[in-house]
């Protein structure tokens, strides 16, 4: 089994490494060196001990700045308060209903947050995150000043204190909240021990050291995000790199990154490898700087075709982590010096134990064992009672083990959606159609897609509701990548005797071929026309919002997702065909004026 370590101990074996001057987190606008973490961790220390808070007391951050996000995740893991993080995409009645579900000691969040999800009604002490103050200087110039309020001034009227050099085990590092619905959201809770026990099994694992400069663009406030960033980082003395936000028009500067940062370990979901296998022109050669070392793929499954397809390509060598959020990130390993064998296999357990409650054909549900374990889920324990037993977490995948020992998943138990990486419950999608007024009844499921892993459907019971309508209200009580990708409005929903929507009929209707049919404009009106037609209805927005200067900053439906939808809709629409470096340059709508008149 790992060997656990503490946050204190870390702090002390950055001094002891003497790497203060080192970069911990370099993103496209910002650095922090250890030096200035250390400094942000000890005026934490003394913010929080001015507040009366300590050990096992609970602070919810919310934050789109990524390095303020990180420094305050580990500044309060450092203090035994267990974080809360969200979101900053989140609708604000979710982020209300979390921020309330958690029951913190402390907000910190961002102003423009504050006023957004309107926090002041939750009657809790709050620090504002400010934006720096733009001045005009001495000979004319512009110049970022601190604010003089909120939480940098708090933090410049104290000293910086030691945090506490003990911290009980069992003491919850942090609470992540997963998609459940917004009437009972399903908080994670993970404790210092299996914190820090999985961060020594994924440092062994993929080899890591201070010399480490590692790549990661995933969401911080998402477990592969955190924990395989900023405190993966924090715990070997290494580098963090987020050099772009990853879009599909940033693909390009992604990989030019690899090289030129001398990047040595790259952190990747499955829809990333996908795009940058499918979309990267004449760039095979930016692993290939001789610093590179390896690979993690996770978040969802790694088709076998595109892990060859990936390694061959780019020259690299990939190893695959299965995990749940209940297990930090990981916990099984499939890759070069982990697990030999045929891919498509979840590999080996590291540090964990597995087994299958076998149901007589040789599968049945795998269950996990150890230190990573998480505690429960928070303020909940009959769900914490029907997925931990008897020190075994029920994981809801459905596995077999073969003659090697290696694990392969076979199915699903649980009702989930994982959508390029992210963990999506329908529950929450239906639960949000089921408030609208015209709405009588829905249901959410999943469907394979080969970029994605899956799409996001939804089947809507409504007399007098649109598809245009209801996309447009998931919209705005949805986070993007939440939104589904096609709503289908019925009489009423397929059930079976037991009054349950039975999914199998309900998927069966999308795949009708008047279904699958997507809408042409072909003909009618003028090119330009004709395309703010097409990019209103991928976006899902009204069509008198779309312009020919629009681009993703401006359209909130418009990520990655989007984009290929948005593709695929031009290339139907005008019978045209773009290039990888087009669809990389379509970085606002009339970009793809200009590529259907070259067509």
């Amino acid at each position: 089994m790992s060997t656990f370590r503490s946050a204190a101990e870390c702090a002390v074996a950055l001094e002891a490494r003497d790497v203060t001057a080192r970069p911990w987190i370099v993103t496209d606008t910002r650095e922090v060196s250890f030096q200035a973490l250390g400094e942000r961790i000890g005026r934490v220390t003394a913010l929080l001990r001015h507040r009366g808070l300590g050990v096992g007391d609970r602070v919810v951050i919310a934050t789109g700045d990524d390095c303020e996000a990180a420094m305050l995740f580990v500044a309060m893991v450092c203090n035994g308060v267990t974080v809360v993080q969200l979101d900053p995409l989140t609708g604000a009645e979710r982020a209300q209903a979390l921020a309330r579900k958690a029951d913190p000691a402390l907000i910190i969040v961002d102003a423009a947050l504050k006023a957004r999800w309107d926090f002041d009604a939750l009657d809790r002490p709050l620090i504002e995150i400010a934006k720096p103050v733009a001045k005009t200087g001495l000979f004319g110039g512009l110049k970022r000043a601190k604010p003089s309020h909120g939480l940098d001034a708090a933090l410049d009227e104290l000293a910086p204190e030691a945090p506490p050099k003990h911290i009980p085990p069992e003491t919850l590092a942090y609470i992540l909240f997963t998609s459940g619905t917004t009437k009972d959201p399903k908080g994670v809770c993970v404790s210092h021990r299996a914190l820090f026990s999985h961060l020594g099994t994924l440092s062994r694992t993929f080899g890591y050291t201070p010399e480490s400069r590692i790549l990661n663009t995933l969401m911080l406030s998402h477990a592969d995000g955190m924990i395989q960033g900023p405190m993966i980082a924090f715990f070997n003395a290494a580098s963090l790199y987020r050099p772009v936000k990853f879009e599909i028009t940033t693909l390009e500067r992604l990989l030019d990154s690899v090289f030129q940062l001398r990047i040595t370990h790259m952190i990747a979901v499955p829809t990333m490898l996908s795009l940058l296998a499918r979309l990267s022109d004449h760039q095979e050669e930016a692993f290939a700087g001789g610093d590179f070392q390896l690979l993690v793929s996770c978040g969802a499954a790694l088709e076998p075709a595109l892990w060859q397809e990936f390694e061959h390509k780019f020259g690299v060598k990939i190893i695959n982590v299965y995990g749940l959020t209940e297990t930090v990130v990981g916990g099984v390993f499939a890759g070069p010096g982990v697990t030999a064998g045929e891919l498509g296999s979840i590999g080996r357990p590291i540090d964990c134990e597995l087994k299958i409650l076998d149901d007589g054909a040789g599968q049945g549900e795998l269950l996990m064992r150890g230190d990573l374990l998480m505690s429960g889920y928070f303020a909940d324990e009959a769900q914490t009672a029907e997925v931990l037993r008897d020190g075994w977490l029920h994981t809801g995948d459905i596995a077999r083990r073969d003659g090697e020992g290696r694990y392969w998943i076979c199915g699903r138990k649980k009702n989930i959606v994982i959508r390029g990486g992210l963990n999506i419950h329908p529950e929450e999608i239906a639960e949000a159609l089921n408030r609208h007024a015209e709405v009588s009844e829905a249901v959410a499921f999943g469907a394979p897609d080969p970029d994605w892993g899956e799409k996001l459907f939804a089947l809507v019971a409504s007399s007098s509701a649109d598809e245009a309508k209801l996309l447009q209200y998931c919209a705005e009580v949805l986070e993007p990548r939440k939104i589904p990708s096609r709503i289908m409005v019925v009489e009423s929903l397929p059930k079976g005797r037991s009054g349950k929507v039975v999914l199998d009929e309900a998927r069966a209707l999308f795949d009708r071929p008047d279904v699958q049919a997507k809408p042409s404009t072909a003909g009618a009106g003028d090119a330009e026309g004709r395309l703010l037609d097409v990019a209103a209805r991928v976006f899902k927005i009204e069509r008198a919002r779309i312009r020919l200067t629009s681009t993703p900053k401006d359209v909130l439906g418009w990520d990655s997702l989007a984009h290929l939808d948005f593709v695929t809709a031009l290339e139907e629409e005008f019978d045209i065909r773009l290039a990888p470096r087009q669809i990389m340059a379509l970085t606002r709508i009339g970009k793809a004026l200009d590529f259907v008149a070259r067509a």
